[in-house]
């Protein structure tokens, strides 16, 4: 809104610039991470005021698990960071990417929902196609990891749809960035903006 991204561009490409806003908070976000889980590991030590309620939960997390919860974070999150930045790319103000940012926040919010089916009975076939799917995988699977490890073949399928709709989902979304960026004025259409998918 103040414009200020057309000195940026100017220096830089805006693919260049979207991955550098996507990796940047990404790093943030493992970083907090890192934090948790280093403080979490110094209250399981036993001794420590407090130590008990947390040894149990250290018990439950063997390495594997912890480095899927960094796969699968990672892979989430440029999943939606993609998304989020062509939906800001699109629109000039925050009030006219809301419409859509409310379409792309129903995609978050139904692994959230689907979760206590899934955690009941994570070999149901729901649970599997659900988990499959790569918008609900970086929860729906992970959570089922958590209750039963899921055969190899699911993790290596479920890893390789997540890795490919990341490429789709990049692409198109640098498609928008790249023409949004610089748009200013009135609002666009569907239309224009399958129009700057496809350029």
């Amino acid at each position: 809104s103040s414009r200020s991204v057309e000195v940026v561009v100017a220096n830089v490409r805006p693919m260049e610039l979207m991955l550098g806003k996507i990796l940047g908070v990404g790093a943030v976000g493992l970083t907090q991470y890192a934090i948790w889980v280093i403080a979490a590991m110094n209250f399981a030590v036993p001794g420590l005021i407090g130590a008990g309620a947390f040894e149990g939960a250290a018990a439950l997390l063997s390495p594997v698990l912890l480095g899927f919860f960094v796969v699968f974070f990672v892979l989430g999150y440029f999943q939606f960071a993609s998304i989020y930045a062509a939906v800001g790319a699109a629109f000039n103000t925050e009030e006219e990417a809301q419409q859509m940012q409310t379409v792309v926040s129903m995609c978050m919010v139904v692994p959230l929902v689907m979760m206590v089916p899934v955690l009941a009975n994570p070999d149901s076939t729901l649970a599997v196609v659900l988990s499959l799917v790569p918008l609900f995988a970086p929860v729906l699977f992970f959570v089922r990891m958590t209750v039963q490890m899921p055969p190899a073949w699911q993790i290596a399928l479920c890893l390789v749809l997540l890795v490919g709709s990341i490429f789709a989902i990049a692409r198109v979304a640098a498609a928008v960035y790249r023409v949004g960026i610089l748009m200013y004025g009135k609002r666009p259409t569907v239309r224009e903006i399958v129009a700057w998918m496809r350029s």
